[in-house]
């Protein structure tokens, strides 16, 4: 086993070989969110909670390094890119650019177990040309120095019509590209049928997670997006805002892990929930 297979294997509850991931990296691109105002008091009461990993960006990186100096802690995956939405900070638009904030040596020198960057597709040529580049030129560099790379491709572009933006068919040759130019692990939507998504997995021979997007309406609809997900063969689940944005972040962690690690039907986990919310 190389060094890549150790880190990677940090993402990962050694007995279930599943993930619960929470990203804390929406404030590179949205800055101060809803239930992510104060990220630091977050991320302490959620390394408290045991998921196998937490998202964030190079900031979060350098000032939360004590709170992972435990043998127990989670493991960090780096968010090094920055999709950019608008110039104005705080506003959502379409994406117009990527482009690196991080590097590799910053992921050696703070000990981080992966970098995550995204391959945003439905931009203008030149742009989606530059995205490909940035994201091939990191993988090679990332397994130089045995670094896991997690690629997150995404319909986001203005050349993708609204009704394809989740759409399976471009959301699995999206996966397919990205496989290609190097990734480790992919984080991508869960999409079609159960059966479908499951060949898709199966396909793309690298470990899948599941991102879980905008805020859900119900803690059941987080629950099944999360069973499905797992019963297709993906291995695990990245949720940020349907974690931090709920009423109870402690509850709904404990039943997402129920879901991903026990195989929990939603109904279980969701009496999981009630109880760890009474508590």
């Amino acid at each position: 086993m190389d060094g890549k297979q150790i880190r990677l294997s940090h993402l990962f509850n050694p007995r279930s070989g599943r993930s619960v991931t929470v990203p804390l990296d929406h404030g590179i691109a949205l800055g101060s969110i809803a239930g992510l105002t104060h990220p630091m008091a977050v991320m302490k009461r959620l390394i408290g909670l045991s998921p196998e990993a937490i998202l964030i960006g190079p900031g979060l990186a350098k000032l939360s390094i004590d709170m992972f100096a435990t043998r127990d802690a989670p493991a960090r995956i780096l968010t090094a890119d920055q999709c950019l939405f608008s110039s104005v900070p705080g506003e959502i638009a379409t994406p117009s650019e990527t482009g690196l904030l991080s590097s590799v040596d910053f992921a050696l020198r703070y000990d981080v177990d992966c970098i995550k960057v995204v391959l945003v597709w439905g931009l203008e040529r030149k742009k989606q040309l530059r995205n490909l580049t940035l994201v091939g030129h990191l993988a090679e560099e990332c397994d130089r120095v045995g670094i896991p790379l997690m690629v997150e491709p995404v319909l986001w572009g203005d050349l993708i019509p609204k009704e394809d933006k989740n759409n399976p068919e471009l959301i699995e040759h999206a996966a397919r590209v990205a496989l290609e130019v190097g990734a480790d692990v992919l984080k991508i939507p869960y999409a079609g049928s159960k059966e479908s998504f499951a060949s898709l997995v199966e396909r793309l021979s690298v470990p899948v997670l599941v991102l879980g997007g905008a805020k859900m309406q119900t803690t059941e609809e987080v629950l099944q997006v999360a069973s499905d997900s797992v019963q297709a063969g993906a291995r695990g689940i990245v949720f940020g805002r349907n974690v931090w944005q709920h009423s109870s972040m402690e509850s709904m962690v404990k039943a997402l892990q129920a879901v991903v690690h026990e195989d929990a039907d939603v109904e279980t986990a969701i009496r999981t929930q009630q109880l760890q919310a009474e508590q």
